[in-house]
């Protein structure tokens, strides 16, 4: 006969086992360097995440054989919007991909629609903390008619170190999205086809 009580730990460890542990890939956006008035692109720029996007969580690995949960648009939503208002004259959040109000109001020029991808990993055994990690980003830009300008991509790396996991457990994501921002703001600057 079974004891009821082995039973029920076994429950408890394979639950925990499957869960991944959530964290935050938001990136410290006061550390994105705003470009000089006479360096930007004078035109108004629009940003799109789909609502689908914004909600996605992603599970990657973590430690110890954990994983860990996150929600890489919704936490760099705002940085991006802060890189495209670095470099363009203005930036506007837009409904859709033709959220034609928006487009006329502020005069946007290009619509910009980012794709997310991520890894993780970790160099310990012990904790379920990601001490590496990388964000893949690119940025598809359009006309407002839906035709084609440019498309730019990023690669940012982020580590942590288990000591200043203790304090902050999402840091190396954290670094890893500022990383890829800064990197794509770097790149918007010195697009020629976002110029014309």
């Amino acid at each position: 006969m079974s004891n009821p009580r082995t039973g029920g730990l076994l429950v408890v460890i394979v639950y925990l086992a499957g869960c991944a542990h959530p964290m935050i890939v938001r990136p410290d956006i006061d550390r994105l360097a705003v470009v000089a008035e006479g360096s930007r692109v004078p035109k108004t720029v629009g940003l799109y995440i789909s609502p689908e996007k914004l909600n996605k969580e992603v599970i990657s690995s973590g430690g110890g054989g954990d994983k860990v949960s996150y929600r890489p648009y919704a936490d760099m939503e705002a940085g991006l919007y802060r890189v495209l208002g670095n470099v363009f004259q203005d930036a506007e959040v837009l409904k859709s991909m033709s959220d034609v109000d928006s487009i006329a109001k502020h005069s946007i020029v290009y619509v910009a629609v980012p794709e997310i991808t991520t890894t993780s990993s970790s160099s310990g055994v012990l904790t379920w903390m990601a001490t590496d990690f990388t964000v893949q980003l690119t940025c598809k830009f359009t006309d407002v008619a839906g035709r084609p300008v440019t498309s730019l991509s990023s690669t940012g790396t982020g580590h942590a170190e288990y000591a200043e996991l203790k304090h902050n457990v999402s840091l190396a994501g954290e670094r890893a999205s500022e990383d890829a921002l800064a990197k794509l703001q770097t790149s918007l600057q010195q697009s020629t086809e976002l110029r014309k």
